[in-house]
């Protein structure tokens, strides 16, 4: 029996649990980069604010801020003043209204803040035009946002416009996130060389490091055109010198010029699992060699996409410190699958939105080797034989991008 054959396939579930696994035991370095280059990276780190929001009691409006009683009593009263943001105001004098600008603190001795257009002025003075602002009306109180070391970032949050804006009022230059995984991307084949009598150009390798590099790995490329295994090995060690996983595309079935799994065991690498039982994707094999995980993807350019999508995509955001999975998409099916018994099928679906929510429908394909499938695809969904999909029920698809 081929030795590399695959006898002992493990099941969807459980081969990415042990994907994850691997994540977990990986080094999680921590660096630092400009608030304005933050986004997508994923917080190393808890960040707390050093400064309640609003910093004091501040005027929401540009108006006329006054002590309450004195204005219901009085009205109308002198206008002293006026305070912008950035001031630091004197006390209003007793009997006294001031104008005021959004965002400017209210000064001590005011309750209350009503909007100019609805204040009549009298000479120096003003009065309300309408119905008297409660107390308290129209004024921001310190704190009411966040108090001083409310947490405003997770350690494991991946960064977005809406933290940057959050941590820069905070006066933060710079935020520390984990380091960029570095991954090298490997393909494999003698079809890949240019002077094949049937060459293939390589889409496997821009594909990955686009869709790797996306999600925050830093990615180069390699390639071996050959089926020498000399010269597969050589172009092996090269790719994985410098980086923190490797993933391969080719050469990791049972065929004659399969050779990934054996040059990979005479290099010392563990086998974590050899075949998953999905399709497609079947040959995915995962290894470790020192220190770093190594996924060994199909060649079919659709098979190798999906175990990416299902396998290493999770991983990668697990080894970044991401604390939440991509979440699924729900919508109704609008079509009917099975999958044969032990294996998960993952089906590409387009995503229709209407007036009682998404539904979703079955892309055509080719099967492994299939590329546009996924340029017209959404999402995607698992299927099984004990979990079927039916027309009409909910499913929860992965999304592509």
């Amino acid at each position: 029996m081929n030795s590399n054959a695959f006898t002992r396939l493990v099941d969807y579930p459980t081969a990415l649990r042990l994907v994850l696994a691997c994540a977990a035991g990986s080094a999680r370095p921590m660096t630092r980069v400009p608030l304005a280059q933050a986004t997508g990276r994923v917080a190393a780190a808890d960040i707390l604010a050093t400064t309640c929001r609003p910093p004091a009691d501040i005027s929401a409006m540009d108006g006329y801020a006054f002590a309450h009683d004195a204005m219901a009593a009085h009205a109308p009263l002198p206008v002293a003043g006026r305070t912008v943001a950035g001031d630091r105001p004197e006390p209003l004098a007793p009997g006294h209204a001031r104008a005021i600008l959004t965002g400017a603190r209210i000064p001590a001795g005011a309750d209350c803040v009503m909007a100019a257009e609805r204040m009549a002025v009298v000479g120096h003075a003003v009065a309300p035009a309408t119905p008297l602002a409660a107390r308290g009306a129209n004024i921001r109180r310190q704190g009411e946002e966040f108090a001083t070391g409310t947490r405003l970032v997770a350690r494991g949050q991946v960064l977005d416009w809406r933290h940057v804006a959050l941590l820069a009022a905070q006066g933060l230059r710079d935020v520390p996130v984990t380091r960029r995984p570095r991954v090298s991307v490997l393909s494999n084949g003698a079809e890949l060389a240019a002077g094949a009598a049937s060459a293939c150009p390589d889409s496997n390798a821009p594909m990955l490091a686009s869709m790797l590099g996306a999600i925050g790995a830093r990615v180069s490329t390699h390639a071996a055109p050959t089926d020498d295994v000399a010269a597969q090995a050589a172009h092996l060690r090269a790719a994985i010198g410098g980086a923190d996983m490797v993933v391969t595309t080719g050469g990791i079935s049972v065929g004659g010029t399969d050779h990934m799994l054996d040059i990979l065991r005479d290099m010392g690498a563990d086998v974590v699992f050899r075949g998953v039982a999905i399709r497609p994707g079947r040959p995915l094999t995962v290894l470790e060699l020192g220190g770093r995980t190594i996924f060994c993807l199909p060649g079919n350019p659709g098979a190798a996409a999906i175990c990416a999508l299902m396998f290493v995509r999770p991983y990668l955001r697990a080894v970044m410190g991401a604390d939440t999975p991509q979440p699924a998409i729900p919508a109704t099916a609008g079509f009917t699958a099975d999958a044969p018994a032990g294996v998960t099928q993952f089906i590409p679906v387009t995503l229709h939105h209407g007036p009682d929510g998404a539904c979703c429908r079955r892309v055509p394909t080719v099967g492994a080797s299939d590329i546009i499938a996924f340029s017209r695809a959404d999402a995607l969904l698992a299927v099984t034989a004990e979990n079927p999909i039916r027309a009409g029920q909910v499913v929860w698809g992965m999304p592509l991008s």
